[in-house]
């Protein structure tokens, strides 16, 4: 086994004794083998000693590797210079992978043809390892040049050459490079996930740091600035440790600076980075870079041409950008073209349509194992009393990882619409009936919802211009508004999170009851005497077992709402919570769910799961009503809308499309 291979156990069996050949060799192993482990100090020392011992150019050759990984690109080179005339054959073509390398950053192009030519030397001399090297070299260089493509192809080589020579900590780096060239194509869930299937095959974070700084800068673009700085903290430190100097670093801990408000450290840097520049206003600058670079680089250009055009242009733009993170699966930064598009929006139209692109949405996982391990931790963290943190910031980080789950299908609905949108510190709402469409601005939602609420709990009824004077109506509220008793204002009410929410009946299934613990009062035995179903033990698994397929569910829990991550707000089930996050387990959601509970912020899961209707309440029941309500609801249920209004007085509505189940 290679000093590289295995490189914690050339350190522990490894002893400098014997003949001068024997020393030196015993030298240069625990070199390599500290290289390998990030101990490029302790390598150095090696490194040296067996330059004194011997003069041997192979010292230099690893000292000039180990400069270049401390950034310290002088000193390479100047060790580079001093081992080539020494150096034949196989040994030569290393030197001159070497000096490929320092190309890579600077020079790209002459980067990919000074190694192209030194793989073919690597290839003749059967030196795997140094091919291995190249190719991972020639990779970086084609990232820079983005020539993706290439990339992949060379980190991939690379990565099945290492592997077969038993070096799974750098075919793991290779795995994650990979998982660089996904965020460069702006496919952040692909670039995420490789990064985790990186670090599970034998990446060392601990040895390479600068994966984690490509980490952070993954969870940066996914809109996590807190995740991005706890994983650039250790970072920072392991970088200190071993003297390596990685210019990314200071970018990433700026950007994380600049989106939670500080510019000053952007400032410092200057023109370092284009968000820097956008930030300072460089708004020519920026926009030059809308037709190359990386995907989000090109997005934040498209964004810079908006701010710099008029307002035809300005959206032109918008729509471009959007354009460019579809088609790559990017994200950020999307809600900075919409808002700017929605501040640009004059008519009622263009409000509805800029406010749906607008609207932040959290997209369900698929059902993956791994998911449901962490899920598993987390509830028995909880029920342990642990520290939930970093069990959550799990869960959330395969969230992002995994695949986006494909979206149900959605029809649009026949009925007077009002949709609300909060942007710039104003609610806005268009009315739509018949075809036309009104626009106006709502004076302070929050005394609305507050006033609404407490004729609610004093038993008087509600009043307000909110909505049409229609019977039926759909609502799409934002911000304060989602906690609306809408069904209290004495109309039909659907309330759906946006207009690709609204869908037909899925099927006719069976009906299910979950009562969890600790309730004052079970309303479920004599709600399943008189319409049938099947009561399920209300554990989190047999619950979910149930859910599959079915067509009403009911749920009697007490809930617990998360406003800062609306999939953590849970059910409380007989072996622990049920989470926004378990809801992505279910392959067929139901049809209609009853959530008999106080709030538990659960109703837009079950919607983003493809559930067509959940009557919620927004308020905290009084106990001797909810058997009474609860029976009420199932009455009519088969037209949810209509259930939810029978008990509008204690604060229910009916989420999502809550028109009859056809006969």
């Amino acid at each position: 086994m290679s000093a590289s291979a295995d490189p914690r156990a050339t350190i522990a069996t490894t002893e400098i004794r014997g003949t001068k050949v024997q020393r030196a060799d015993a030298l240069h192993d625990l070199s390599v083998a500290h290289v390998e482990l990030g101990h490029l100090d302790v390598a150095a020392k090696f490194a040296r000693r067996g330059l004194r011992l011997t003069g041997a150019a192979r010292f230099h050759l690893t000292l000039a590797w180990i400069e270049l990984d401390r950034g310290r690109r002088r000193q390479s080179l100047h060790h580079l210079d001093l081992a080539t005339p020494h150096l034949r054959g196989g040994e030569l073509a290393r030197a001159r992978c070497l000096r490929g390398l320092h190309l890579c950053s600077a020079e790209p192009r002459l980067a990919i043809a000074e190694l192209t030519a030194v793989v073919k030397e690597l290839r003749r001399y059967g030196d795997e390892r140094w091919l291995a090297n190249a190719l991972v070299g020639r990779g970086i260089a084609r990232c820079s040049a983005l020539k993706l493509v290439q990339a992949e192809a060379d980190f991939t080589a690379a990565e099945t050459l290492l592997r077969s020579s038993g070096e799974a900590g750098r075919a793991a780096m290779c795995l994650h490079n990979k998982g660089f060239v996904a965020m460069l194509a702006g496919n952040l869930p692909l670039a995420l996930r490789r990064y985790e299937e990186a670090a599970k095959t034998g990446l060392d974070s601990a040895s390479r740091p600068e994966a984690l700084v490509d980490r952070a800068e993954a969870l940066l673009a996914a809109g996590l600035t807190a995740e991005a700085r706890r994983v650039l903290a250790p970072a920072v430190e392991l970088l200190r440790r071993c003297a390596r100097h990685v210019p990314e670093l200071a970018v990433l801990s700026a950007r994380c600076a600049l989106r939670d408000g500080d510019p000053e450290p952007a400032r410092r840097l200057g023109g370092a980075d284009v968000e820097f520049m956008l930030a300072a206003g460089k708004l020519d600058a920026v926009a030059a870079h809308r037709f190359r670079g990386p995907v989000q680089t090109r997005a934040l250009g498209w964004l810079a041409q908006a701010r710099r055009s008029d307002r035809r242009g300005a959206l032109a733009a918008c729509r471009a950008g959007l354009r460019l993170l579809d088609e790559h699966h990017g994200d950020w930064p999307r809600r900075e073209l919409t808002g700017h598009a929605l501040g640009l929006a004059r008519t009622a139209r263009e409000v509805l349509h800029w406010s749906e692109h607008h609207r932040a949405s959290v997209p369900l996982p698929p059902n993956e194992p791994g998911l449901a391990r962490a899920l598993g931790e987390l509830r028995r963290a909880k029920a342990f009393g642990l520290p939930l943190e970093a069990r959550e910031r799990d869960v959330r980080r395969l969230t992002l990882a995994a695949a986006t789950r494909t979206k149900p299908g959605a029809t649009t609905p026949d009925l007077p619409l009002v949709s609300f949108i909060v942007h710039e510190g104003r609610t806005k709402a268009v009315t739509v009936i018949n075809g036309r469409a009104r626009l106006r601005v709502v004076p302070d939602p929050a005394e609305l919802v507050r006033t609404a609420k407490l004729a609610l709990q004093a038993g008087r009824p509600v009043t307000s211009d909110l909505l049409p004077d229609a019977e039926e109506v759909v609502v799409i509220p934002d911000g304060v508004l989602d906690d609306m008793p809408w069904a209290a204002l004495g109309r039909r009410v659907h309330v759906i999170p946006s207009l690709r929410h609204w869908r037909s009946s899925n099927h006719h299934g069976r009906r299910v009851w979950v009562t969890g613990p600790g309730l004052p009062t079970d309303e479920v035995p004599a709600l399943q005497r008189e319409h049938g179903g099947m009561i399920v033990r209300s554990t989190v698994e047999s619950t979910l077992r149930a859910l599959e397929g079915a067509g009403v569910v009911h749920i009697a829990a007490h809930g617990h709402v998360n406003p800062d991550n609306p999939l953590f707000s849970h059910l409380e089930l007989e072996d622990g919570p049920l989470y926004g996050y378990d809801i992505a387990r279910i392959e067929s959601p139901p049809d209609v769910v009853v959530l008999s509970a106080c709030e538990s912020g659960l109703a837009r899961a079950f919607l983003d799961a493809g559930t067509r209707a959940v009557v919620a309440t927004t308020l905290r029941v009084p106990d001797a009503l909810v058997s009474e309500a609860m029976t009420e609801v199932h009455r009519r249920i088969g037209h949810p809308v209509e259930a939810a209004r029978a008990v509008a007085h204690l604060g229910f509505s009916c989420y999502g499309t809550g028109t009859r189940v056809a006969a």
